[in-house]
């Protein structure tokens, strides 16, 4: 993993999840609870104030946990959204006071996590507000000018649209005169440019569809699903005029049928992505560099009512096929965003990641084409014919007739090296290493396809990783990292799940692997490791927890006797690479790179061979407890 120089605060992590349906009826049944623990942290708050002092650091800092929790312990409770302003609040009178920049990031990502993810709140627009306030306090005047607009766009009858409209007629004068042909002149302390919409990428199947948009800087945006919950429209707001090629995108095979982009007005670009059928939606936006990415969920069909022996001989005529078979089961190419021929619009994005040609061999003989893009394997898969635009995606395949599949994922590659030892060992290079000798031993033990998000040291961006694994329906993933930190004595091997970090060192940790810059170890963390994220997957959290402490068990095991690895168990983060899968996840920290004895080890095909076995062992273990059991006997 990276180790970046601190320098200021970023947002490590916003995940803001809207759902078509579902939402409404989980926040029903926690409201009592949030609405308990919201007055418990309301009457606190106004008792402080009532005293006529604006309290001591301690004191706010007291009121802003109890808030915290609400939205911590209910995050789909009726409260939750007065909660997570009130923290905002508090934040901004923290920052307001004691000027710690870590307050302010904390208060923006909160107020951005609350116009995202409950956009008709009555309390969104004085979010908006606010955010655009603090973006003054430091003279950021193009950003808080469209935090501004945000409110008059989308709250125009709320209760700040009077005070925002002030605002935009104010500072559209003091930017306006600062102005000139070639761009916009910011203050010396702001960046200066226009935020545009660069591109467009996406992959997926006919059941899931991961839509990237990338832009300049960090933008104002809302998510929206229509009310038949068959498109979603993401409004961006103050970007450039996108380019006339990526006006209209028409996707094969996948789940979102087309991605058209157009001019509203002067402030305002839509991006409207028709599905094929109903279905739900969640955002998140990534920064370095700043991107928003959308995926989108087929609904689940209404279950049929077969006849007991019907079901029973379908099941069974499945299970011989995906598990008695001593060669993994033929599959079809992943039916990702760009397939060639057919009437597809070449402007679409090209994914980084496509199968390799068949090959009869466990490692393939023959490289990828030397750029910056991926192939990950597909183990003798043939290739499909690609449907013409706007003909219906395939649907998904049941899970108990498509073949298992275990995708690995080597951390890093091409121009991301990862973390580089003391003597010039590369985390990219030892990831790959392991990660390949991982699929062989994984081929000799298990009667499943073993695919790889990259094969040879090339770059894939972190949510394409994952993206490729929901594409492929894989049962597994398992991202393989190698450790580092500024105190080289650290070592040990340890591995994570996506949770909210409980730690600095964990959150320290998914700072490095998603490429974000940190601040100094003695400034507060960052709040995001507690802010909403998806809630709605806690089922997989549960099974990715199990993963995690079975393979993490069976690795140390293998590593302490003849190496003497420390095991630093099981930990969560949340980490890029992890976001929104929708299977069993893990990343494993596979030793310490800073640490010149583990190093050394690094660089031994002995110990690679030993840590690939043992992650092994701990798959087939975890597999015993779950549907992939049987490929293991």
């Amino acid at each position: 993993m990276n180790i970046m120089r601190p320098s200021s605060v970023a947002l490590v992590f916003l995940a803001l999840f809207a759902v078509f349906a579902g939402a409404a009826a989980a926040a029903g049944a926690s409201s009592d609870k949030s609405a308990a623990a919201y007055k418990k942290a309301a009457d606190q708050y106004r008792a402080l104030k009532s005293r006529g002092k604006s309290g001591s650091r301690a004191d706010l800092e007291k009121c802003l946990g109890r808030f915290k929790a609400v939205y911590s312990n209910h995050p789909r409770g009726s409260k939750t959204p007065d909660a997570l302003y009130m923290s905002g609040h508090i934040y901004s009178e923290l920052y307001k006071r004691w000027r710690k920049s870590v307050d302010k990031d904390n208060a923006l990502t909160i107020y951005r996590v609350l116009v995202r993810g409950y956009p008709n709140n009555p309390l969104s627009d004085d979010a908006l507000y606010d955010s655009g306030e603090l973006h003054l306090v430091e003279n950021r005047k193009l950003e808080a000018l469209s935090d501004f607009r945000g409110v008059l766009r989308w709250y125009p009858h709320g209760g700040s649209a009077r005070k925002a409209r002030a605002m935009v007629e104010r500072l559209d004068k003091e930017v306006g005169k600062a102005k000139s042909p070639a761009k916009k002149i910011a203050p010396q302390d702001e960046e200066a440019g226009e935020t545009g919409l660069k591109g467009v990428r996406y992959w997926g199947n006919g059941g899931y569809t991961r839509v990237v948009l990338e832009v300049d800087n960090s933008v104002n945006f809302r998510a929206s699903a229509n009310a038949a919950g068959d498109s979603v429209t993401v409004d961006l707001l103050d970007v450039d005029d996108p380019a006339e090629k990526l006006k209209m995108i028409k996707p094969l095979e996948i789940f979102v049928e087309s991605i058209q982009i157009s001019k509203l007005s002067n402030d305002i670009t839509r991006v409207l992505i028709r599905l094929r059928g109903k279905g739900s939606y969640s955002t998140i936006e990534l920064s370095n560099p700043e991107r928003i990415v959308v995926d989108v969920n087929a609904a689940k069909p209404e279950p049929a009512k077969p006849s007991a022996e019907a079901t029973g001989t379908a099941e069974h005529k499945a299970g011989q096929t995906a598990e008695t078979s001593g060669e993994p089961a033929e599959s079809a190419k992943p039916p990702v965003a760009a397939q060639k021929g057919g009437t597809q619009a070449p402007y679409a994005s090209l994914p980084l990641i496509e199968p390799l040609p068949p090959e009869t061999d466990e490692i393939p003989k023959t490289p990828p084409p030397k750029e910056e893009g991926a192939r990950a394997e597909n183990n003798g898969a043939a290739d499909k014919p690609a449907a013409a635009a706007g003909e219906a995606g395939p649907r998904p395949v049941p899970a108990s007739a498509r073949p298992r599949t275990i995708v690995i994922d080597p951390g890093h590659g091409g121009k991301d090296p990862g973390a580089i030892g003391r003597g010039g060992l590369k985390e990219k290079d030892v990831a790959l290493d392991i990660a390949l000798r991982l699929k062989k031993r994984l081929l000799a033990d298990c009667k499943c396809r073993v695919l790889m998000t990259r094969s040879t040291d090339v770059f894939i961006p972190l949510e394409e990783r994952t993206a490729y694994a929901n594409t492929v329906e894989a049962d597994l993933f398992i991202s393989i990292h190698v450790n580092s930190n500024p105190r080289k004595k650290a070592g040990g091997v340890e591995t994570y799940f996506l949770s909210p970090a409980r730690s600095r060192n964990e959150s320290y940790v998914a700072a490095r692997e998603n490429m974000i810059r940190q601040e100094n170890d003695d400034e507060d963390m960052n709040d995001l490791s507690f802010i909403l994220f998806d809630m709605q997957n806690t089922d997989k959290i549960n099974e990715s927890s199990r993963m995690a402490g079975i393979i993490q068990g069976s690795l140390a095991k293998k590593l302490r006797s003849p190496f003497r690895i420390r095991n630093n168990g099981v930990k969560q983060a949340m980490f890029y690479v992890l976001h929104g899968a929708r299977m069993p996840s893990i990343l494993v920290e596979t030793s310490f790179i800073s640490n010149p004895g583990e190093e050394k080890l690094l660089r031994s095909a002995d110990y690679k061979e030993e840590i690939a076995t043992g992650i092994a062992r701990g798959v087939a273990d975890f597999s015993k407890e779950t549907r992939l059991a049987r490929l293991f006997e």
